[in-house]
């Protein structure tokens, strides 16, 4: 018995006459006939009572043709949803961004995007911090991360960028700073600065650091946060000055300002990262549609 079997036993049964069902297959009606002998042969009942005006079933025929249809549909719904995750078309897909970037217009549009072309994928979407997705992206309990990252400092990743962001000086209104704002990040050497936590995300406090070097800047750090949002506060509260991603300015409380220190080049670009063990990178496009 195979599944060519049963169609054709259920086309007989829809179109009442084996002669009917033989032209709407199509195959040959002796042929059919065949098929349908060798299926109640298989197994070991009887499925018609074959008269002159058609076919009726029996009643072991009558509930066989029922389960059938069921089982049928199951197993077109079964291969479908295999070649939906075939495509990275069907499952679950779970994505960490950096809690600034959830409302970039980059970053919103490529998530409706991919709403749209993969309903059928359940999204689970959780701010994080570049250093945390990092890890979860090793430890594969997370599929794609929008991070900060410098693709060189994590080879073993696969990386694709969304965004590059520029960093800028951040100081309250009333600090001395905005009233003589700098003109290279060595003024800054007296000044009390607000950090982030290493940990946070590592790639771009080590390219910063190699950059304040470079620039004779050497930071004095009288605090340490771990996100943008708590070290915007601090500065605002008049506990020093820091240096921020331009994007976090976007919504930043009135009495901060920001400038650009002409010898701070460095780019931060924000990135689409997966890792090919657990994401294959050939069939990225077609998996998250970024």
């Amino acid at each position: 018995m195979d599944f060519k079997q049963l169609r054709y036993f259920l086309a007989v049964v829809d179109e009442g006459t084996i002669s009917s069902a033989a032209r709407r297959i199509p195959i040959a009606q002796p042929a059919l006939t065949r098929q349908l002998h060798m299926l109640e042969e298989d197994l070991g009942f009887q499925l018609f009572h074959r008269t002159h005006q058609g076919i009726i079933l029996t009643a072991a025929g009558t509930s066989f043709y029922k389960n059938t249809q069921v089982l049928l549909e199951d197993f077109e719904t079964i291969k479908q949803q295999a070649k939906n995750i075939a495509n990275g078309q069907y499952g679950s897909l779970r994505i960490g961004i950096t809690p600034i970037h959830h409302w970039i217009p980059n970053i919103t549009r490529l998530l409706n995007k991919f709403r749209k072309q993969h309903p059928d994928v359940e999204l689970f979407i959780e701010p994080r911090l570049s250093g945390s997705q990092i890890e979860a992206i090793h430890n594969n309990r997370q599929d794609i991360g929008i991070m900060f990252l410098h693709p060189e400092t994590q080879p073993e990743l696969r990386s694709q960028c969304l965004y590059k962001d520029h960093m800028v000086l951040v100081t309250s209104k009333n600090s001395s700073l905005a009233q003589n704002p700098p003109t290279c990040l060595a003024d800054l050497n007296n000044e009390d600065f607000i950090w982030f936590k290493r940990d946070s995300t590592p790639s771009s406090y080590d390219k910063l650091h190699q950059s304040f070097k470079e620039s004779g800047f050497i930071p004095n750090i009288v605090q340490e946060c771990s996100d943008n949002t708590t070290m915007r506060s601090l500065v605002s509260a008049g506990m020093g000055c820091t240096l921020l991603p331009a994007l976090t300015m976007t919504d930043a409380p009135k009495n901060l300002v920001s400038y650009r220190i002409p010898d701070l080049t460095l780019e931060l670009p924000l990135m689409l990262v997966w890792h090919p063990l657990y994401l294959n990178s050939t069939n990225k496009c077609s998996t998250c549609g970024f």
